[in-house]
């Protein structure tokens, strides 16, 4: 393994470096008046924390290297990958694509992106790694209440978007990004201003990996809802990079920009004034 995140791995337990948010439990306004997928309602929520950004590769690299788990990308010996000139919606099945190498072995790697999400990572990898360190997803309306961060806008700065706030992709086609946010693919964590709450990279840089209970299959599994958008989305192209938008994903499905935050659940009794607080 990279010897940098060798050295991080070997270091500390999971949770050494990741900072957490608090939530009041309470009722909340999620979605939108008319929107399908996500319409608007008061919901109901227990009390939790949720982790200020993305999985990290560093982080990511701690788990292997403490359980020797192997990823789906490495079991199906694949993941699928996209580069600056492809065809909208085109993506590529590539061998040896994994949590190291998101675009495929023959294109660089992450040694020097210990700091950037990690990425051609399932669902159900999410959730081992969840497991690991005594952590969950967030569901869908978790996510929201804190991404949204006590704000009704479409974005955390508001409702009109700002390509320089967030990690898209900026272009009228994927044929070329023209970098007004200063990055082709992933950026480090906190590369952008966090929300009114302290989290980083709700829009954009990598899909976040929720927990949608309203969809949960017939044979009880959690289906895979997704959040926030990514550096591959665009206004042309998967226009999901919003507060209010929820992407369904494949649980096993290993992309080059699907990523996922963690979250926690506390006590009831253990509310604080400082904690951010329901409607």
């Amino acid at each position: 393994m990279i010897r940098l995140l060798l050295l991080v791995a070997l270091l500390g337990g999971p949770l050494d470096g990741v900072d957490f948010v608090r939530v009041a439990g309470g009722s909340y306004t999620v979605g939108a008046p008319g929107h399908v997928r996500n319409p608007q309602r008061k919901v109901q929520l227990q009390a939790f924390e949720i982790a200020t950004t993305e999985v990290t590769n560093a982080q990511f690299a701690r788990f292997i290297e403490a359980t020797s788990y192997v990823p789906d990308a490495n079991r199906h010996g694949y993941g699928m990958t996209f580069h600056e000139g492809m065809k909208d919606w085109s993506w590529d099945s590539t061998p040896g694509a994994d949590w190291r190498h998101p675009f495929g072995p023959d294109q660089p790697g992450i040694e020097d992106k210990p700091d950037h999400p990690v990425t051609q990572i399932s669902f159900h990898d999410a959730q081992a790694y969840c497991a690991w360190a005594g952590v969950r997803l967030p569901t869908v309306e978790e996510w929201e209440v804190a991404a949204r961060a006590g704000s009704q806008s479409r974005w955390p700065w508001g409702d009109e978007f700002s390509p320089r706030l967030a990690n898209t992709w900026q272009g009228e086609s994927h044929a070329h990004n023209s970098l007004e946010d200063g990055f082709l693919y992933t950026s480090p964590v906190k590369s952008f201003p966090a929300n009114a709450w302290g989290l980083y990279d709700v829009i954009g840089n990598v899909f976040e990996y929720c927990v949608d209970e309203r969809l949960r299959d017939p044979d009880g599994t959690l289906p895979a809802a997704g959040r926030g958008g990514s550096w591959w989305c665009s206004t042309g192209t998967c226009d999901f990079f919003n507060l209010v938008d929820i992407g369904r994903m494949h649980p096993r499905g290993t992309l080059c920009n699907q990523g996922f935050r963690v979250a926690r659940s506390i006590a009831p009794d253990s509310r604080r004034e400082t904690d951010n607080q329901p409607d």
